[in-house]
Parts: structure tokens; C-alpha cells; sequence
């Protein structure tokens, strides 16, 4: 039975070349008895460019009626071939004639054709969404018995002959040509072909068959005589049944399935003969496979290591299991472009990318089917723009001819891509494969990869700003009801950086003694699959598990053996950045009177312990004494001071607002008015009449715990009320300046969030309703960056969303917001910015943020804030002395987000380390990658370990050089 869902149904296996070949039956020159009947067709708006809404139903009924009356059981008892007619203006009907109108228009024809038709005995069939049963019911009406093969796949061939004829009857209309098919040639092979069927002769049916097709295919190719291409994208995630796939291979007709590694990884897991199925259509050419992640995660709101381990693992994904291919194009499902995807997905030698995503999200289109998408640093891809028609609609098939015209029209070569699932279907689309495995009679069917290699390379390039991309992230997380729609992009940039530091301690335990440990425990290439999996729980249980090993390895290759006597107790503090930090650390069992002396800059004894600053280089380290020189002069006072309500330090001064609890404004020093402000509000509260209505900030507690001389420290706490003066949730804000940090850190904990809130956040627009933290700041002229992939970008959309740090630049002062990973936000007007806290679901209740002034490079702070330092206790100094580095990169605009061990052949010495460096800035930059041992030999590298060049080396360092906003990998061989 042919149902709405129809699956595809194998292509005729009669179809073969010595079939072809075989002598065509004498049925063609049978005259045509004179009581055939004539099928006429009338639907409404046939011939014209359908509605955009078009409904489903409409178009099922359209496409049956199209396609019914060519069924070899029908065509056998015709005169000639189905008709089809104005629906508005119909001829009148005649004897012999057979009428053929969807249901849902059967009482919109004009007035008194009903009864016309009845006096002369013309039957008018209104056909229903299943052409089979429509089929069984005109033979019924000319007293036909039901064919026994009315469903065998040559029967299928020629209504999908039916269903071509139409599109392209469309198709001509389009392109403003004439039919300039020949209705007698044809109508001579059909004929011919359908009593052959009829007669129990299916060669010499599939070969007038195979002549009709090839007639409509020339037909076509009058009025465009060049190429036109048609894309066939089938999307698959690990949920996919392996069956609905193999059916989908059943066809001869290409196909490409878009894949994630992980995708692929089920398929295998479920059903491996099928895997070699895959394998087989690769190899025939008639399959290939797009993708390029491992799974489709929130890619441009991750930080950039686990971008590229999504794309390592799932080049590891597809290599393991497609006979150790790599994937060629770069295409998503799910929402995830970006400007610096080209150049990543370039470095792990992608050739070719799909730009758009096709579940929801906001991306720039083009006119053309394809350009070069450029990326910040210049790298560009061969990618598709042409949006795609949805096969598992059947309004869809309607829109098919129409689409293609417009790109016949304004292409140097016609596209046109279709997307589905392998399951339900369209009933057209099963027809248009079939259409496919006889000839092109609307365009050639290929796969993706045939495509971008059939096609010149385009000349013009796009590159889409940041600003073009609008995430769909948050919604899709309250809508399925997440419970960390916000905090759980942030926990994991947290255990990114984490992670990241604990395997620089171990490429720099590699680096120091050539001899890597390795620790009990989890392996580290199976934290990070927890980690990049979303399994966040069991990484932090890793890495707790891990950290105490290598910090210990790492303190013995760096401080040496414990001295039997003259032993000095201290810390061995490490910094895992490549950006020089000052940095707040507990000291555990220190003296509480600990005087500054070399790095140590500051120190206080606080209910916590010991706190201190301490200053380091980039990837270095410092050793502090655990006990008080009492030899030194005590600290200067007056550094940090809080008077009242404001907070200073030597950069900072921060005014608590007495009213709200907020900041009421932050200034540096020597400032005459304040940069920026902060208070908590609650989005979307509704007065008493029903209008939008501002929540209130109250504060009834203010406290100084602490005034230097390394931490002053106030907390605030209060309310924060409807428009009614209703208690909707309590806040407590801890606010932290640092000496020698020109940073402020801030702490935010809300409790006691009213029910009805939480009940009325769960289900609503999370944009809309949330509970936030606000930033206001003077300067309606001020100019806002956000961070994409580390990189500064301007921003002047409604929700420019970032994990990392936005910039407030005006004239000569620069402000900028560190989020921690906190990724939604959202302006009011030019000069307000709310970063969203809790919504939907959302269970955190503890945030932090923090403010830095007048940094160049402000988005470093960005790293600085979820990368704290290590601190170790050790029973003597370090044997090179106090301070020190290991490796140093020269420039403060690129940041070094990993060191690795390379990767080598078994055999070959290991001691080389693999850096990750960004440019930052958006300038071309020669910079100097400095290491503590000499380095013999150095290469930038891509993904793949390929070399891309070889690079320069003067004494300790390694020259490289950098593009704007280039993302570097950088292989460096130590002597």
C-alpha cells in the first residue's frame, strides 16, 4: 500500500545494460483501440509557482494526482497520455474522459461541471494522499480487475515517470519556455512500454521506459543544455536505526549522509554489516560522507581545545571505521558556524564545507550555490551556500522545479540540495531517486563530493563577521529542559582549563627529565573523553584522582631531591599560562606575620589561612618561604584601603551602592568618573496592568571583612523585589581587590528564589525572562568586542554571546568584563549589558565575574580568571633559584592554549613538545617561542601532524610567524 511515509523502494533490477540492449518488443505499432480512455488532471493552481504555505495535505493529493494515471495498469487502457488541465477554466468534460481532482479542491470546481460530467458518464475521481489505492480505484471504476503486481518496482518506475513529467512541465513554465517535449514519440514509448508490462514483459518495458525518461531528459535539455546538480543530504545522529539507512543503499542513486565520528561509531556498534555496506557504496562512488566533529556540541561557545578534540576524535571515529578514509567536507546538522571554523577545519585537512546548519540558528545567506568562505586569517573553503529543500515534506516537491529555475537561472552552474532524515520520507522523493537511476531528466544526482570536484572553484569570497551568527544554544537547553542551561557551558570551561594545566605539567615533567611518569589513575586521554562527552562529574573525580601525581612529579623534577640537611620549607608556585600573572593563592600552614620579599608581593592572614600575591612569568614559577624573615621590614600600609563603602587598590577604586548593594561604579586610578556599574535584576516581570515592569535591588547589609595588605574584601547582601515589593529572591555579592591585580573580582550567590518565579522561568523565552546581572556604563559611544575562539571581535547585536571577556573601549580607556565561562548575554540600548544567570531550569546558584581596566590584551584576564595557579608545598628551593620560566612566548597578543608531547613513531625520541598558539590582536606578528633547552629543530605542523613549514631557530627561540588571528600548531624539538 502506498502510504504518506512511504520507504524507498529498491530501484528495478531489470535496469542493466544487457537488458538495455535487448530488441524492443513489436507493441509499438498496435493501433490504439477507440475505447481508451483519457485521464485528465485538474489541480488547482497547476502550471503556477505554488503557495509558500502550501499545505502538506494539498500537496500529497497534488503529487498523486500527477502521478496516478501513469501507473502501466492505467496507461495500458489509455488513448493517450494523462492531460492535465486549467483548474479555474476547464474544458468541457467528454465522453471517454476520466477526471482526476485532489479531495480537498473536488468541491471548488466551477459551478456545473459536477453534473456535466454525470450526464455524459465522466467519472470525476477525487484522489486522497495514497496513489496506490487510487490507482485500484480507477481500475475498479473501468471494471478492471486489481492488477496481482500493481506494487512491483517497474510499476513504481513509471509513476515516478508521471511525477517527473509534471516537474517538468513546471520546470519549462519557470524558465519561460515552451513544452518542447514530443507528446507522439513519447506517447508511442509509454504506450508501447505499459502494454508490455501488461503482457508479462518487464525487458521490454524497462527499456520504452528507459526511452521515455531519456525523451524528457532531452526535452529539458533544449532550454538548458549545461549541467544542473542535485544534492542528496541525508542526516544521521547515534539515535539513527542502521536499517533505515540500508534501506535508503537499497537505491543505485547517490546519496551523502551527514555524520557526526560519533554517528558513524553507532552505526558500527549496532550493526557492523551494515558498516561494510557503507563501505562498499563509498567505494562504488554512489556514497559519501560529510561531517567533520564528534559530536555537534555548542562549538562556539568552547574554548579552542576542545573545538580541536572534537575534531581529532572524530577524524579517529571515521578513519577507524570507512577503511581508514578521512572526511573531505565539513558540513553540520546542528547549528555551529563561526569565522575561525574555516581554519581549523582546513589545518585537519578539510577541503571543502556545507555553510549552514539545519536545525536552528541564524546564518548569513548567499545568492550563489557556492563561494570560498573566508576565515579571519585568510584561509578560505569551497562551500556550499545553496539552502536545501526539505525531503521529508511533501510540499516540498511542489516548490522542487521552481527552486531549481531560480538557480538555472542565476548560477553559473544549477544546485539544488535536498536535506531528510532517513526516516519518514516525502512520497516524491522516492520518485525523484527512481527518476535518478534512469536519467537526468531534472538534474544530475551526485554526492556532495562529486559535486565540489564536477564544479569550477568559485573566485568570489565570503567572510561572515561573528555578529552574522546568531546561537540557538539557550533555547535548545531550556527546551529539553537542561538543568545547567547556563552553568554547565561554564563548569566546563573551568575543568577545560583544569585539564589543559594538568597535561602542561606533564609535557613539562617530559621536558625536564625525558623520562615521562605516569600516574595511576584514569588515563588522560580518557579524561578528556569524559571531559569533551559531557560526562563532568567523573572528569573532576579524574582529576582529583590525577593532579596530586603529577604536581608531585613535577615539583621533584623542578626542586630535586629533599637535602638531608639545610632543607628551607616552602611553596613551588606554577603558572600553567603563557601570560605573566600576579596571582592570589592560599598558602597552607605559613607563617601569619609572612612578609613580602622577591615574588611574594603581599600577604595576609585571613579566617581562610595565609592568602598571598605572588608574582609570575609566563609558564614559570616562584618559591616562597614558609617562614617569616623577620629580617625584612614589615608591609607597606595603605596600599589597599575601605572607607566606608569604597574599595581601592594601586589600579582600582570600586563604590559599593548603598541603596542597591551593586556596584555603584569602578574607576582606575586617577579617574574622574566611573567606567562601569552593576546590579542583579529580574527580566520579565509584569506590573498590576499587565505592562513590562523593573525589579528592584535592595540591599540591607553591608560588611568590610578585610582592608589589606594583600585582600580587601566587602560583602553586600539584600533583596531583589517585584514591582509590587514582593520578595522574588535573596543575593549575596562579595567583592575582592587584590594588591598589584588590576582586577575585581566579583561573587554572586542568589538564594531563596521565589517558586512561582522559578515555575514561570522554566517554560518561558529564556532571552526574556531570566535573572541577570547587569553592566551599564556612561558612554553610549563606547565600542563593545567580544571573544570568538579567544580572538576580539566587534559585537553590536542584541545577544552577542561569549564565554570568555567582552571590551568597552572608549576614547583611550578600556574596560573589560571576564565572564568565567558565563556565555549568554543580552544589551539594553547602547550602553547596558545584562549576562544571564539563571533561567529555565537553571540550578547553579553561585557565579563569579570580575572587572579588569586598561589592559592591552584584555582577554588574557579571560584565562587568568579560570586558570588558577598550582601551588606546591616543597622541603627546599628550587635548584635554579627563587623564579624562573620554561618556556615564554614574547608577544601579549598570542596566547598559548596547550603543550602537549608529540606525537612520534615508536622508535623515534620523544622529547618534543607541540604548542597551540593564537594570535589575538587581529594583526600580523612575528613572534619568539623561547624554551629553556635549546631547541634543535621546529615546524608548524597541522591536525594531522603534516608539516605545513619549517621554522627558523636563533638560539633559544623559535621565530614564528603569524596572520591575523591565525590559530598556530607548532612542533618544537628539544636538544
Amino acid at each position: 500500500m502506498d502510504t504518506p511515509h512511504e520507504p524507498e523502494v529498491a530501484s528495478n533490477p531489470e535496469i542493466t545494460p544487457e537488458v538495455i540492449e535487448e530488441p524492443i518488443a513489436e507493441v509499438v505499432d498496435e493501433p490504439t483501440p477507440a475505447n481508451r480512455r483519457t485521464f485528465v488532471i485538474l489541480i488547482p493552481g497547476d502550471g503556477r509557482e505554488p503557495a509558500a504555505d502550501l499545505s502538506e495535505r494539498d500537496a500529497r493529493q497534488a503529487w498523486v494526482a500527477a502521478s496516478a494515471p501513469w501507473h502501466p495498469a492505467l496507461l495500458s487502457l489509455a488513448g493517450w497520455l494523462p492531460r492535465h488541465e486549467e483548474f479555474d477554466y476547464p474544458p468541457a468534460p467528454s465522453t471517454g474522459e476520466i477526471w482526476l481532482v485532489p479531495a480537498g479542491a473536488a468541491d471548488k470546481l466551477p459551478s456545473g461541471y459536477q453534473s456535466q460530467a454525470a450526464d455524459l458518464g465522466v467519472p470525476i475521481v477525487a484522489v486522497g494522499e495514497d496513489r496506490l489505492a487510487t490507482v485500484a480505484e480507477i481500475l475498479f471504476l473501468l471494471g478492471e480487475p486489481r492488477s496481482k503486481n500493481l506494487e512491483d518496482p517497474t510499476a513504481a518506475d513509471y509513476l515516478a515517470l508521471g511525477a517527473s513529467r509534471r516537474w517538468l512541465r513546471d520546470l519549462t513554465s519557470a524558465m519561460g519556455h515552451s513544452d518542447g517535449l514530443d507528446l507522439d514519440n513519447l506517447w508511442r514509448e509509454v504506450s508501447a512500454g505499459a502494454r508490455a508490462w501488461a503482457a508479462g514483459d518487464p525487458a521490454a518495458s524497462v527499456n520504452r521506459l528507459r526511452a521515455s525518461f531519456e525523451m524528457l531528459t532531452q526535452a529539458r535539455e533544449r532550454f538548458y543544455p549545461v549541467d544542473a546538480y542535485l544534492l542528496d543530504i541525508c542526516l544521521l545522529d547515534p539515535a539513527t536505526r542502521p536499517e533505515s539507512v540500508e534501506a535508503l543503499l537499497q537505491s543505485r542513486a547517490p546519496l551523502t549522509l551527514l555524520a557526526t565520528g560519533k554517528s558513524i561509531e553507532s552505526l558500527a556498534e549496532k550493526r557492523p554489516e551494515g558498516m561494510e555496506r557503507i563501505r562498499e557504496a563509498i567505494t562504488d562512488g554512489r556514497l559519501d560522507i560529510v561531517g567533520g566533529a564528534y559530536s555537534e556540541t555548542e562549538e562556539p561557545l568552547l574554548p579552542l581545545e576542545s573545538v580541536l578534540w572534537q575534531f581529532r576524535k572524530g577524524g579517529e571515529a571515521y578513519r577507524a571505521n570507512l577503511d581508514d578514509r578521512n572526511v573531505e567536507t565539513l558540513a553540520r546538522r546542528r547549528f555551529g558556524l563561526y569565522p575561525q571554523l574555516v581554519q581549523v577545519a582546513k589545518r585537519f585537512g578539510f577541503r571543502f564545507a556545507v555553510h549552514m546548519g539545519f536545525d536552528a540558528g541564524s546564518f548569513p545567506q548567499r545568492h550563489e550555490a557556492k563561494r570560498l568562505w573566508e576565515a579571519p586569517d585568510g584561509t578560505t573553503l569551497e562551500a556550499l551556500t545553496r539552502t536545501p529543500i526539505g525531503a521529508d515534506r511533501e510540499a516540498q516537491g511542489a516548490h522542487l522545479p521552481w527552486r531549481l529555475a531560480t538557480s538555472m537561472k542565476e548560477d553559473h552552474v544549477a544546485t539544488l540540495p535536498m536535506v531528510h532524515w532517513p526516516e519518514p520520507l516525502s512520497g516524491w522523493y522516492a520518485d525523484l531517486r527512481r527518476v535518478a537511476a534512469y536519467s537526468p531528466v531534472l538534474a544530475r544526482l551526485v554526492t556532495l563530493n562529486d559535486y565540489f570536484h564536477l564544479t569550477d572553484r568559485p573566485f568570489e569570497t565570503f567572510r561572515p563577521d561573528l555578529d552574522d551568527y546568531i546561537f540557538p544554544y539557550l533555547a535548545q537547553a531550556v527546551a529539553r529542559r537542561d538543568p545547567a542551561p547556563i552553568s554547565g557551558l561554564a563548569a566546563h570551561t573551568r575543568l577545560r582549563a583544569r585539564f589543559d594545566s594538568i597535561r602542561w605539567l606533564d609535557s613539562l615533567v617530559l621536558a625536564l627529565t625525558s623520562n615521562p611518569s605516569v600516574p595511576e589513575g584514569t588515563p588522560i586521554d580518557r579524561i578528556e573523553d569524559d571531559l569533551e562527552t559531557g560526562r563532568l562529574d567523573e572528569t573532576r573525580a579524574s582529576l582529583a584522582l590525577r593532579e596530586p601525581d603529577s604536581l608531585a612529579a613535577a615539583a621533584r623534577a623542578i626542586v630535586g631531591p629533599v637535602p638531608a640537611e639545610g632543607a628551607r620549607p616552602g611553596y613551588l608556585i606554577l603558572n600553567p599560562l603563557a601570560t605573566p600573572r600576579r596571582v592570589a593563592v592560599q598558602l597552607p600552614e605559613a607563617d601569619a606575620d609572612l612578609r613580602p620579599t622577591g615574588p611574594l608581593r603581599a600577604a595576609q592572614f585571613t579566617d581562610e589561612g595565609v592568602l598571598a600575591v605572588v608574582e609570575l612569568a609566563g609558564f614559570g614559577y616562584a618559591w616562597v618561604s614558609r617562614a617569616t624573615d623577620a629580617t625584612l621590614p614589615p608591609p607597606p600600609i595603605g596600599v589597599l584601603s575601605a572607607k566606608a563603602r569604597v574599595l581601592k587598590n594601586e589600579t582600582l577604586e570600586v563604590t559599593i551602592d548603598e541603596a542597591s548593594g551593586g556596584i555603584r561604579g569602578i574607576k582606575a586610578a586617577g579617574d574622574a568618573s566611573a567606567r562601569i556599574g552593576q546590579q542583579l535584576v529580574i527580566n520579565g516581570l509584569r506590573d498590576a496592568n499587565g505592562e513590562a515592569a523593573a525589579s528592584k535591588m535592595v540591599s540591607d547589609f553591608f560588611e568590610v571583612d578585610y582592608a589589606g595588605p594583600a585582600l580587601v574584601q566587602a560583602i553586600s547582601k539584600g533583596k531583589l523585589l517585584d514591582p509590587a515589593g514582593k520578595t522574588l529572591a535573596r543575593f549575596t555579592q562579595r567583592f575582592r581587590l587584590w594588591a598589584g591585580r588590576p582586577v575585581l573580582d566579583l561573587d554572586v550567590t542568589l538564594s531563596d528564589i521565589d517558586a512561582d518565579l522559578l515555575t514561570k522561568l522554566a517554560d518561558a523565552d529564556p532571552w526574556a525572562h531570566s535573572i541577570s546581572c547587569r553592566w551599564a556604563w556612561a558612554d553610549s559611544e563606547s565600542s563593545l568586542r567580544r571573544t570568538s575562539l579567544i580572538s576580539a571581535e566587534p559585537t553590536r547585536v542584541e545577544r552577542p554571546e561569549t564565554p570568555d571577556a567582552f571590551d568597552i573601549t572608549s576614547q583611550r580607556r578600556r574596560t573589560a568584563i571576564l565572564l568565567g565561562g558565563l556565555a549568554h548575554h543580552r544589551r539594553h540600548g547602547a550602553r547596558m549589558l545584562d549576562t544571564l544567570l539563571v533561567t529555565g531550569r537553571e540550578t547553579a546558584r553561585e557565579f563569579r565575574l570580575g572587572v579588569v581596566l586598561d589592559l592591552e590584551e584584555p582577554f588574557s584576564a579571560a584565562q587568568d580568571m579560570v586558570t588558577p595557579p598550582y601551588v606546591i608545598p616543597v622541603e627546599n628551593i628550587p635548584r635554579t633559584g627563587p623564579v624562573g620560566w620554561f618556556f615564554q612566548v614574547d608577544s601579549p597578543s598570542v596566547m598559548v592554549t596547550s603543550v602537549t608531547p608529540a606525537r612520534r613513531p615508536e622508535g623515534e625520541p620523544p622529547l618534543a613538545l607541540v604548542f597551540h598558539l593564537v594570535e589575538t590582536a587581529g594583526r600580523s606578528i612575528r613572534c619568539r617561542l623561547r624554551t629553556f633547552r635549546n631547541p634543535i629543530s621546529a615546524r608548524q605542523v597541522d591536525y594531522h601532524d603534516e608539516s605545513i613549514v619549517d621554522l627558523s631557530i636563533e638560539g633559544d627561540s623559535v621565530l614564528v610567524d603569524l596572520t591575523p588571528n591565525e590559530i598556530a600548531r607548532i612542533e618544537v624539538t628539544l636538544g
